[in-house]
């Protein structure tokens, strides 16, 4: 199935509607030295190579329409056998990551299809493009022993939506999608599908874009129905972000990323809440970047766990027109457990690898 879609995609992109075909890949080496979980259990270090992105971007025009496509390369989703065998499976939904048709009306768009949700900010627009090397709690960054954030950031869903240009610097966006966890069984539940969430967000640029913000609010559903039982999710996802480039060829994004599920029958409200500083300075081929979160985990309202995290490291380009990107980068985030029968724990990782992108059309 998996090559019948991929075929299909390369034959949508030799025609002529198609005028860009952009590939975008990025290949690492990520090595886990041993550390402690929560216990004070050692855990064996990892050594792997992982294609962390491989993605091929489709985009041409139906008369004044614009057609936009992600098709994910490898998104394999892990399945265990009643007998216990894991393996790999690739899903429609899983291959594609969107694929939208947008028509302008003029100042407005309205766009269907397999939406971009605007949630997680620039740190989500970073993560999927595999520019960033370290992924906040709340946009569903990994910590030792495979800890995660309680409300992390959705993934792409089908939907409607209405953008509306006030000028060139500002935006204002309307969606409609699928419930967060929409046409799944998970746990012995299966979603109702009877609900949709709903967000609204605003782009804006000052200064000649020395000064950038954006301000997104999603609220939704999750509900689910199992053995005759229904349980409401009532969820939100906020995210408030700044861009800041005091200086040619240095950049700051300041981001604050809030997500909360609160049960509609117990009243217990889950919540992950992230703050993110991350600057990047370009200098000749060179590009340091240094990133920094702060994020605290609740689960039924109590504290569950906050995470310190940082990564540092280097992007080097040959040539400015190479399609090319080399880097290597070291991350350590430190969680540290309300409950105080469990240590913290501390998890390390170095990443050397490249990143591709070009047009492989030309």
């Amino acid at each position: 199935m998996k090559k019948l879609l991929v075929m299909a995609a390369m034959t949508v992109a030799a025609t002529n509607a198609f005028a860009g075909v952009k590939l975008v890949v990025r290949s690492d080496y990520v090595n886990t030295p041993n550390y402690d979980d929560n216990t004070g259990a050692e855990v064996a270090g990892t050594s792997v190579f992982t294609p962390a992105v491989a993605r091929l971007y489709l985009t041409g025009m139906v008369g004044d329409a614009v057609i936009d496509s992600g098709w994910n390369l490898r998104a394999f989703t892990p399945e265990v056998s009643a007998g216990g065998t894991l393996s790999k499976t690739m899903t429609v939904d899983k291959f594609v990551d969107h694929l939208t048709i947008a028509k302008p009306m003029g100042d407005w768009t309205f766009t269907a299809g397999k939406l971009q949700v605007n949630v997680g900010g620039y740190e989500h627009g970073k993560t999927i493009m595999g520019d960033t090397y370290l992924t906040s709690l709340a946009g569903g960054g990994v910590g030792g022993d495979g800890q995660t954030g309680s409300v992390v950031t959705p993934e792409n869903s089908s939907g409607v939506a209405a953008a509306y240009a006030i000028n060139a610097d500002h935006k204002l966006e309307f969606q409609v999608t699928n419930s967060t966890n929409a046409q799944t069984i998970e746990a012995g539940a299966r979603s109702t599908d009877k609900r949709h969430n709903m967000g609204l967000a605003y782009w804006g640029s000052f200064a000649e874009k020395m000064f950038q913000t954006y301000l997104s609010y999603t609220v939704g559903a999750g509900d689910t129905i199992a053995a005759g039982v229904t349980t409401g999710h009532e969820q939100t996802f906020l995210g408030a972000g700044f861009r800041i480039a005091p200086m040619e060829n240095l950049n700051i994004d300041l981001e604050y990323l809030a997500n909360s599920d609160k049960n509609a029958t117990t009243g217990d409200k889950d919540e992950t809440n992230s703050t993110i500083v991350e600057a990047s300075y370009k200098i000749n081929n060179w590009t340091p970047v240094l990133k920094y979160e702060m994020s605290n985990d609740k689960v039924a309202g109590n504290d569950n766990f906050k995470r310190n995290a940082f990564a540092v490291g280097v992007e080097y380009m040959p040539k400015a027109e190479d399609a090319f990107r080399y880097h290597i980068a070291y991350a350590s985030a430190k969680d540290d457990f309300d409950n105080a029968a469990l240590e913290d724990v501390t998890f390390n990782t170095i990443t050397v690898g490249f990143k591709y992108t070009g047009d492989i059309a030309k």
